[in-house]
């Protein structure tokens, strides 16, 4: 387990969460001779299969960055927008024009907490109050404006929002935004 990982995990079990141990499946490495070595089979028998996991398109995430930066700018305020994947990578970010240069980091980290946590940031926020810990991991913002993004059911990604002069009306750019996807 690597020191961050080790970090988040601490934290995590020092806030109450519950935490997950996660296995490795066998990957193809290269040999000393230059060959690829093969994973091992998963399982010998029928039914086998490889599973898919829904993703959430570019399209989409231009689309909801779009619909909740337009949202800032209806109400007066320049925000800027990401939304991440499932893993917290950038699919697609926004800075309105007079936004400052801040709000680009805190709308990344508010996104990245919301896929991470599969949690809106104002839920981490609260819970905050009584497990101090979420405040202390690196990377994640747990302010108002983060919203997971959910297809199906499944987590696909995050939604950040910042530059409005309050989370809440961050959480409302992004909330509007992703009613456009059902």
């Amino acid at each position: 387990m690597t020191r961050k990982s080790f970090t988040v995990a601490a934290v995590l079990a020092a806030a109450g969460v519950a935490t997950a141990v996660l296995t490795t499946l066998p990957i193809a490495s290269a040999t000393p001779n230059g060959t690829t070595a093969q994973p091992a089979a998963a399982s010998s028998g029928a039914g086998t299969s490889v599973g898919t996991a829904p993703y959430l398109p570019l399209s989409v995430a231009k689309k909801v960055s779009d619909i909740a930066m337009q949202k800032g700018i209806e109400k007066g305020f320049p925000v800027s927008v990401t939304v991440v994947d499932r893993d917290g990578v950038v699919i697609n970010q926004q800075r309105a024009d007079t936004a400052t240069g801040a709000t680009v980091q805190v709308s990344f980290e508010k996104a990245y907490a919301a896929a991470g946590f599969q949690t809106p940031t104002a839920d981490l926020q609260n819970a905050a109050k009584t497990s101090p810990g979420f405040t202390y991991i690196p990377g994640f913002s747990i302010l108002p404006g983060g919203v997971p993004i959910k297809v199906d059911g499944k987590i696909v990604g995050g939604i950040g929002v910042s530059g409005a002069p309050t989370g809440e009306l961050d959480a409302d750019f992004a909330n509007a935004a992703l009613k456009t996807l059902n």
